[in-house]
């Protein structure tokens, strides 16, 4: 699932997406109850991964929220990320904003890995999910003079001029834990050469005659055909080891 980066690339694996850094703290004492994050502990860390990513808040083109669609938990939240962007930009109304909550629910403990997938997928696919049945915001929030905007539709992602596409991932837990990741597309990878003409394919069964070996070689045949652009010298490196 992790990796370092120059292992991936040197291995050839499929890469979704790069993290650039993390941050994770707890408001403490802060906090304005058990289940409600504070204003201060969401800047700390977003401030932080912010900087050990050593990149300018300006190239995040989406941030995925925690989104609790609550009166007292979105202002807050929203604060909290513009108030640490400032530290760094004045810009206004060019960071996408979404909550995968409004796709597929609240997932409880699993919200904020959910986040993540959510927020690497959109950069390996290169558009940004929509937030749905926004109508309009909170009016505690003030997103005209913030760095942010709700996403209300699904829009292509396009490539900025000078710097890979990049998102951040904003999540918050019971008992005052806050945690902000910073993710990066994935370089572009070479494709793998032509190889020889012909290529050795092995099939694993738990015998090796049979109706199990004639099943695994008819699904590799169906697969294959189903699937032409498939490198075979890929697969028959991947099928070796």
């Amino acid at each position: 699932m992790l990796k370092s980066l120059d292992a991936a690339l040197r291995d050839g694996d499929a890469i979704h997406a790069v993290i650039k850094s993390s941050a994770i703290n707890n408001d403490g004492s802060a906090k304005i109850g058990f289940t409600a994050p504070s204003v201060q502990g969401q800047v700390d860390v977003i401030t932080t991964a912010l900087e050990r990513a050593g990149i300018d808040p300006q190239t995040i083109g989406f941030v995925e929220a925690h989104g609790t669609g609550t009166i007292l938990g979105d202002p807050i939240e929203v604060a909290g990320l513009t108030q640490a962007y400032r530290q760094f930009t004045p810009e206004k109304n060019y960071c996408a904003l979404g909550s995968l909550k409004t796709n597929i629910g609240h997932l409880d403990a699993g919200a904020g890995v959910a986040g993540v997938i959510k927020a690497a997928l959109a950069l390996k696919h290169r558009q940004i999910p929509a937030t749905l049945n926004f109508e309009k915001p909170n009016p505690q929030i003030d997103f005209a003079n913030s760095p942010f905007f709700v996403n209300r539709e699904l829009r292509d992602w396009a490539k900025p001029a000078n710097h890979p596409r990049r998102a951040a991932v904003n999540s918050l837990g019971l008992g005052g834990t806050n945690a902000h990741i910073i993710l990066e597309e994935a370089p572009e990878q070479q494709p793998s050469s032509d190889s020889r003409d012909y290529q050795l394919l092995l099939l694993s069964t738990k015998s090796d005659s049979g109706a199990p070996a004639q099943q695994a070689a008819a699904n590799l045949a169906d697969h294959l055909e189903a699937h032409p652009k498939i490198n075979l010298a890929d697969a028959a490196y991947t099928l070796q080891t």
